[in-house]
């Protein structure tokens, strides 16, 4: 591209997605443009309703024909956060476009799509990045500690995710789930499958922190929390344990636990061991805690489209107040971090830390972890 050209920018996915942060994130970066909104012809009547909310919210066009916007010559980047069911597809075709291609988590539904996304990626030789946490300061404050060379080598690595948002305590009691060998289903109103969803952040991290490929799974879930998880057959918690090259061992916890369970959004938690000693990493360690004459943070009603309170249009429509117990020192907005880095990987023409190949081997790790899961046996994976 010529200098001081602006990078178009073509939207995937609507209200009750990720995109209403991502394009506003895209939006804040100088050396972009956002050109519109697009879909799959067939896509599915709401999903392209909520699009087209959106578009109008941001007063930029909707084209209904995605293969008409991927020919535009002022469009550069896909920033793609249809349902993950079609994201192996979709990706697969703005790769083949020739666009580079910004993906939500998790980048498909299963490591069969994955791949074909990263076979089409190699092929064109385009830019992919996808959305983690590991442009967080949180993050390279644990990357630092481990290339400190303080712990000696590495031995082993465990991870905690956990979001503290929805209303826990409706689950069923004592009943065992039973776990699926294969995720059919990844989208509903009411819930998502957390291990999947959640799990991806920790999964991720382990990955890039140590830079080795995962061999061996051995995983369960749980159904503890939600009512709405159990009305999906879908899981709110899910562990696994990684034997990884070299002999590391990485073990990961992850999942949704209510609007309560924590004074922000939720456990961020690393934790290194090695030869010589044992570090952990709590991403809000650093922060002032608030004792105020004012109300206690209330968990909102939920919306009938979003129980969960996943999205920001929702969490607006109920006016969900913020949590202000715990102020964070030091770490700041953290969205622009991980956009602007996939800028920079765009107009230097290097690979991202976290490209569609090595957030393929996380998809791959959890589908083993689901199958791990059902079987009760460890899963070896390539």
């Amino acid at each position: 591209m010529e200098k001081n050209r602006k990078y178009g920018v073509l939207l995937l996915g609507g209200h009750r997605t990720h995109q209403e942060n991502y394009a506003q994130l895209f939006a804040n970066d100088s050396r972009c443009q956002l050109i519109a909104f697009a879909d799959e012809q067939d896509a599915p009547a709401e999903r392209v309703a909520l699009a087209r909310s959106l578009a109008e919210e941001l007063n930029l066009p909707f084209i209904p024909d995605l293969d008409e916007a991927l020919a535009r010559d002022d469009v550069h980047i896909v920033s793609l956060c249809t349902e993950v069911e079609r994201r192996g597809r979709v990706g697969t075709k703005c790769a083949e476009a020739g666009k580079h291609v910004y993906l939500d988590k998790p980048m498909a539904l299963n490591a069969e799509q994955a791949q074909q996304i990263v076979d089409a990626v190699t092929k064109s030789g385009v830019r992919t990045q996808m959305f983690s946490n590991i442009h967080s300061t949180w993050a390279r404050t644990v990357k630092q500690g481990l290339d400190s060379g303080h712990i000696g080598k590495l031995q082993a690595i465990h991870c905690d995710v956990m979001f503290a948002k929805g209303h826990p305590g409706t689950a069923p009691v004592g009943k065992k789930r039973i776990q699926k060998p294969n995720l059919e289903q990844y989208s509903f109103v009411e819930a998502k499958p957390e291990m999947f969803d959640i799990g991806v952040y920790a999964v991720s991290m382990v990955n890039w922190l140590t830079q080795k490929r995962v061999q061996r799974v051995f995983g369960g879930t749980a159904n503890y929390f939600f009512k709405e998880h159990h009305g999906c057959d879908l899981e709110d918690f899910g562990a696994l344990v990684l034997t990884l090259e070299n002999d590391i061992t990485a073990t990961v916890a992850a999942g949704r636990y209510g609007w309560q369970s924590h004074a922000q959004g939720g456990l961020r938690k690393v934790h290194l061991v090695g030869t010589e000693a044992t570090l952990t990493f709590d991403a809000s360690v650093n922060r002032l805690e608030v004792f105020a004459a004012e109300p206690a943070f209330e968990p909102p009603t939920p919306h009938p489209l979003d129980p969960m309170g996943m999205w920001s249009s929702t969490q607006a429509e109920i006016k969900m107040q913020p949590k202000q117990h715990w102020i964070d020192v030091g770490s700041g907005n953290d969205g622009p971090s991980e956009f602007s880095a996939f800028i920079d990987c765009i107009e230097n023409g290097v690979e991202s830390e976290m490209n569609a190949e090595f957030a393929a081997h996380s998809v791959e790790i959890i589908c083993a972890g689901y199958r791990s899961a059902a079987s009760g046996k460890v899963i070896s994976i390539s």
